[in-house]
């Protein structure tokens, strides 16, 4: 391991895991590294890519998601003096290669482990001049050919700005730090190589922790004790819109939010210097990606024009006339940071270049000298944009990217000011004779998707027959630009339905990502949604439906059919939770006198499982559900059945001119008995239709199973159940409520009592069957499907075209059914070799679907 005082990263790690091997190196919920542990991890892996061959002036490229292993892998690097590169997880593999083809890489690190690169032996100083220290990363840029440019940056330069950086934030180890940015995005290092500094703890976030809306974010800045952010400007201007317009916030601990990229808004400025009782510090930071990250920092007060500061100690700025730009002045660095220039075809470019003898970088930000120190920037005069909250672009890639379509004929692409941050819109024209007919635009998408980082993607696509041009013949931008601010509106989107909750969806989808879902099995994050994007259709749902939409569920919900049933149950007022609503009867869907349909509720004595269900049936069906209500858990089947059939016997249940009663799993038990006693009041017109109800003789849900389930399935959280076990084996509701609120699950402001409730339906329900006889149907009509329980779980196990009809064959196959053997003939019995937790999934349920209405018609 190099003792290389450069090595900046290792070196301050492997000091904290000798001074203090014990204390909190990085967290990620409950999982925690030691400095000690991180330590040996890096030395671990050190080994093995010396064994490779990496030494000074060598890169290794990390391709890892975003996580420890990633800080493992860059203080491997750094502790042997080499360089590296980190890859975006969701790059798409061909920008990956062009990568790892531009930096030739001795090593990659990857999940599947430690390989040899493409190039063994490539070393960097061959091909740019070394100019104070081994090189430190290389740091990579959108190109105008179609082909990312890699900026070399240097030991000696990094180290000065995170230096420099603790200064300016006053970090100490006492901080606590939140990892919140894309890795490959220079602001990374500035979160991971300050903490590592200084000793303080760095949190990763989860999907759920970053992306559930601004209130929740600084939530879990309190629940964590976050005191520093970082954060990228879109991101910035995301959550500072939302704080805004919130009275009451408050993440007392948090003392410097710092934003990254871009230019900040006002706005935003005056909403997170608001979240500390005695204030917090804002603070703007600059810096391109051919220096080290970032170069000058000012702190902003809530109505000062948006500025950037003086240069950091090692660094000068200067300002260059730009002749063709009527006497504007371009921002010049020099100094430590400026990177040594591009490789591979992007080295002859004239960004870096020599001035009155100095090493320079011209960055193309067109700025003024202020009076009070600082720097204003205008915007700049070449190509680029800086779009997403300060990922830079050249918009040339963007173009030929499009050109090489084969059925775009042209294609001009401008930027606009969408939610929180700058966002790309393209206009092409098309060879209709090769174009497909309909659904161009998401095509374009899908092609870009899979050669471009999502921020270069546009987020809006539009077909013209004819560009507009100017009086003297050359492509109208400037109409360009208004048609793209005005996209929405000119789309129909006035006459859309407010309440039709698919097309307000399909809107919020075309508004974020360019173009409407091409079709209904459209997934968000395959047709360039991203976790920016993410936050702003989560904003446009909640604009423009008036529901909430977690962005948790969007991750577990992306297609565009499913997400839009969730929003409609939602907005309809149905359960969308995995837990109980407090209600014992809900009406899923109102209907008509013909046919009521009533679900009985599984273990978790909640309603939400018949959601899909409820909307597949026969549209003028009624559909209710019930609960398992907490004052008749624990009495016993008989007492919950009787109490159940009250209730719907009390809403009018026996008005009805076929009553359908069904249940999942444990609630198909609950459906037979219920509607054993329906059947002593309405007769012949009532129904059991039950899904792969358990045996009574043969199957029991244990208590411990039953929590496992309560506190995985029941409230979304990813803490193993055992944790809330004592040592007495009772079960820690207090921490559970917690668990449940930090996942999203629970709203903030329940109490304890809702989570008790809850587990006491899940407990009675998991011993409600012990000592259980089934009685005989006495003249009821029953059908059981009965699923597959064999082998192990696939949630996404497709069922057959069709239900296998056991025609009065015995009963075998599957699962011994025990008491169902004993009180009903064989054809009363249909087969589903499906998976029994995957009955009601997706596109399964319509299986299901099918088989009841076939069954309740008979």
């Amino acid at each position: 391991m190099t003792s290389d005082k450069g090595a900046l990263l290792y070196s301050a790690i492997a000091a904290h895991a000798s001074e203090r091997p014990h204390r909190t190196a990085l967290s990620c919920g409950d999982r925690r590294l030691t400095f000690h542990e991180l330590a040996a991890s890096a030395d671990d892996l050190a080994l093995r890519l010396a064994d490779l061959g990496v030494v000074p002036e060598t890169v290794v490229v990390i391709d890892l998601p975003v996580g420890f292993d990633t800080v493992v892998a860059m203080a491997a690097v750094s502790g042997l003096g080499a360089a590296f590169t980190l890859l975006e997880p969701d790059l798409p593999l061909s920008r990956k290669q062009l990568i790892i083809d531009d930096c030739r890489p001795v090593a990659l690190v990857t999940e599947s482990g430690v390989t040899h690169g493409p190039r063994p032996g490539s070393r960097l100083d061959e091909r740019l001049v070394r100019r104070t220290s081994p090189a430190a990363y290389v740091g990579y840029t959108s190109g105008s050919t179609g082909v990312p440019k890699g900026a070399v940056i240097e030991q000696a330069a990094l180290e000065n700005h995170v230096r420099r950086t603790v200064e300016w934030y006053g970090l100490t180890s006492s901080d606590t730090r939140l990892f919140f940015s894309s890795i490959a995005f220079d602001l990374a290092l500035e979160q991971i190589c300050t903490s590592m500094l200084v000793g303080c703890e760095l949190a990763f976030r989860d999907e759920t922790f970053v992306y559930g809306g601004a209130e929740d974010f600084l939530y879990h800045c309190r629940r964590l004790g976050v005191t520093v952010l970082s954060l990228p400007t879109g991101v910035f201007n995301g959550f500072g819109a939302e704080l805004a317009e919130v009275a009451d916030h408050c993440a007392p601990d948090l003392r410097l939010v710092m934003a990254g990229g871009e230019a900040p808004a006002q706005a935003a400025v005056a909403a997170w210097a608001t979240v500390a009782p005695e204030g917090t510090r804002v603070v703007n930071g600059y810096g391109p990606t051919e220096t080290a990250v970032v170069v000058c920092y000012r702190d902003l007060t809530p109505g000062d024009a948006i500025a950037i500061g003086d240069p950091i100690d090692g660094i000068r700025f200067r300002l260059e006339p730009l002749s063709e730009a009527g006497g504007a002045t371009e921002l010049v660095v020099q100094g430590i940071a400026v990177g040594r220039g591009y490789l591979g075809r992007a080295a002859s470019s004239s960004a870096f270049c020599m001035l009155d003898g100095v090493w320079s970088y011209r960055t193309g930000d067109v700025a003024t000298a202020r009076s009070d120190g600082g720097y204003d920037l205008h915007g700049r005069f070449d190509a680029q944009v800086k779009v997403h909250g300060g990922f830079r672009v050249e918009l040339g890639e963007v173009v030929s990217r499009l050109l090489a379509v084969d059925f775009v004929l042209d294609a001009v692409v401008v930027p606009f000011d969408g939610a929180g941050s700058r966002l790309l819109a393209a206009f092409v024209r098309l060879d209709r004779s090769l174009a497909p007919q309909a659904g161009a635009e998401a095509a374009i998408v899908r092609r870009l998707s899979s050669v471009l980082p999502a921020y270069m993607v546009p987020s809006r696509v539009s077909v013209l027959d004819e560009f507009p041009l100017t009086s003297r013949g050359k492509v109208d931008r400037a109409a360009l630009l208004d048609l793209a601010q005005a996209l929405p509106g000119a789309d129909g989107e006035q006459d859309a339905d407010p309440a039709d909750v698919s097309a307000q969806l399909r809107l919020a989808w075309r508004r974020v990502l360019g173009s409407p879902p091409h079709d209904e099995s459209a997934s968000f994050f395959t047709v360039g949604g991203n976790s920016i994007r993410a936050i702003e259709l989560i904003t446009q749902v909640r604009g423009r439906l008036g529901v909430q939409l977690r962005a948790a569920e969007l991750y577990r919900t992306p297609r565009f059919d499913a997400l839009a049933r969730l929003l409609t149950d939602r907005r309809a007022g149905i359960p969308t939770a995995h837990h109980t609503t407090g209600t014992t009867l809900v009406t899923m869907r109102p209907g008509g006198k013909d046919r009521l349909w009533v679900f009985l509720p599984p273990l978790s004595g909640a309603v939400t499982r018949y959601a899909a269900l409820s909307r597949m049936l026969p549209a003028d069906d009624t559909v209710w559900a019930m609960e398992t209500p907490p004052e008749l858990s624990g009495k016993g089947m008989a007492a919950l059945a009787d109490g159940l059939a009250e209730v719907l016997l009390a809403q009018g249940a026996d008005q009805y001119g076929t009553v359908c009663v069904s249940g999942y799993s444990l609630g198909g038990v609950f459906g037979y008995e219920v509607a054993r006693r329906l059947h002593d009041s309405c007769g012949d017109r009532v129904r059991a239709l039950l899904i792969d109800p358990p045996d009574p003789g043969a199957h029991r849900v244990s208590v411990d199973d039953a929590f496992d389930i309560f506190v995985r399935v029941g409230w979304s959280i990813t803490t193993p159940a055992r944790q809330f076990v004592d040592g007495h084996g009772g079960f820690d509701l207090t921490a559970v409520t917690v668990a449940a609120k930090n996942a999203g699950t629970l709203a903030r402001d329940a109490d304890q009592q809702e989570i008790e409730d809850a587990w006491a339906v899940y407990e009675s329900n998991a011993r409600i069957l012990d000592g259980l006889l089934l009685s005989r149907p006495q003249g009821l009509r029953v059908h059981l499907l009965q699923g597959d329980t064999g082998g192990q779980i696939d949630y996404g196990r497709r069922g057959p075209a069709t239900v296998t009809h056991d025609g009065g064959a015995p009963w075998s196959g599957g699962r011994a059914v025990g008491q169902w053997r004993d009180i009903l003939a064989g054809d009363a019995v249909d087969r589903l070799p499906v998976d029994h937790f995957a009955l009601l999934e997706s596109p399964n349920d319509e299986l299901v679907r099918n088989w009841l209405v076939t069954r309740a018609q008979r």
